[in-house]
């Protein structure tokens, strides 16, 4: 097993493994306590990656615990411009953590992520679970094309369990950037906050499968467990995003 400690009051902004525009790659059975995020795939910034065009696909992360107090477990982005695809995340647990899964991007970005599998996910202690945030506009000067919209498409999630949650979902796509074919099947997360909006969405088009807990936005399709459709969405566009707690 390898392990990854950084202190996080002496080591901020220190990420544990960060693959950038790598493919076929394996992280497993590791440790991970840092300052930033424990994992996070990149692939190029802005213009500057989407110029050079490698992409990271083929990565699989699995039997990992990580604690990331001031940043996620495990990140996509926000670096993202060559593309991220074919990534599975399985077997992880993120304890004391202020996110445990996050994709992050902007407009200016170009590229795209997509089929990406996180499935047998524990949290414990963690202030958001689930997060998609499409708005993290760091640039790293003037020249990006601010109409360059990544595409955010095909991410499934499946088996989340966990405890002390505040918010287990928070997935946040706008106009410009819609997020499409988003999935939830067999989730069930104890949670702190006891406010009726805690599992977020805005401009997401996708899918609840069976049995989730906390009850899903109404973003959502329904489906029981053989895959038949009891209920369609309301609005795919509809905006319930708080990030006051």
């Amino acid at each position: 097993m390898l392990r990854f400690w950084h202190p996080i009051f002496e080591a901020p902004n220190t990420d544990g493994i960060d693959p950038d525009s790598c493919e076929d790659m394996v992280i497993e059975d590791c440790y991970i306590s840092v300052g930033d995020d424990g994992v996070a795939i990149k692939s190029g910034w802005d213009q500057y990656g989407i110029t050079y065009g490698r992409p990271s696909k083929n990565i699989l992360i699995r039997n990992l615990v990580v604690r990331s107090m001031v940043s996620a477990g495990i990140s996509i982005g926000s670096e993202m411009s060559g593309g991220v695809s074919n990534i599975t995340v399985e077997n992880l647990h993120v304890w004391n953590s202020r996110r445990a899964v996050r994709v992050k991007t902007a407009l200016g970005r170009g590229g795209y992520i997509k089929h990406i599998s996180y499935r047998n996910l524990t949290f414990d202690n963690v202030r958001v679970g689930i997060v998609i945030k499409t708005d993290y506009n760091e640039h790293p000067d003037e020249g990006f094309d601010p109409k360059a919209a990544p595409v955010i498409e095909d991410i499934s999630y499946t088996s989340v369990h966990g405890e002390g949650v505040r918010v287990p979902v928070r997935i946040h796509g706008s106009e410009e950037i819609p997020l499409r074919n988003v999935t939830f099947q067999d989730m069930s997360v104890g949670i702190t906050y006891k406010k009726k909006h805690i599992f977020q969405c805005a401009f997401v088009q996708g899918r609840v499968v069976g049995s989730v807990f906390p009850p899903p936005c109404e973003n959502l399709d329904l489906y029981d467990e053989r895959g038949r459709l009891v209920k369609r969405s309301a609005s795919q566009n509809m905006s319930d995003i708080d990030y006051d707690f």
